[in-house]
């Protein structure tokens, strides 16, 4: 791994960190391109696994749809990276394993963002009103998705 060296970025917001790593990778086609290289093998082999030895017991089409979302979802959060942007379930699953690569994680972040991308589970559960800003960053999620990619982002359906 190596070392972190960070610099400072004027114009992030929304909790985003205003001292990010050189290793951030510049320009955003070369951002696509290291996501769509990452290696998710292990990942979607725990996902089809039975739920005894930590599985998730999801079907193989499922892993693979969650990984395209997920790799889509981690560009598009580069790209809005002011703005709340979150996914569906599928995707959180995938993130959350992700997430428990530590290493790996660790190291993606810092060449897609520059800084570790954190996950707060709680958007969307502390009342009435984080409800309704979770609905309006679901419709800007979607809008952002539709405009990139040609569809709309959703779970897989066996």
């Amino acid at each position: 791994m190596t070392d972190i060296v960070l610099t400072p970025v004027a114009g992030l917001t929304r909790g985003t960190p205003t001292e990010i790593s050189t290793n951030r990778i510049a320009e955003l086609p070369a951002v696509r391109r290291y996501i769509e290289a990452i290696d998710f093998t292990a990942l979607k082999h725990r996902l089809v696994q039975k739920r005894d030895i930590l599985g998730s017991e999801w079907s193989p089409a499922r892993a693979v749809h969650a990984e395209r979302c997920y790799k889509n979802w981690l560009y598009l959060r580069r790209r809005h990276e002011s703005e709340m942007l979150p996914g569906p379930v599928d995707i959180e699953h995938f993130w959350h394993g992700h997430i428990l690569d530590t290493r790996a994680y660790f190291e993606h972040c810092d060449r897609i963002f520059g800084y570790y991308l954190h996950h707060f589970p709680y958007f969307g559960g502390r009342g009435r009103l984080d409800r309704s800003e979770l609905a309006a960053a679901w419709r800007r999620t979607q809008a952002r998705y539709h405009a990139e990619f040609g569809e709309h982002l959703h779970d897989f359906r066996e």
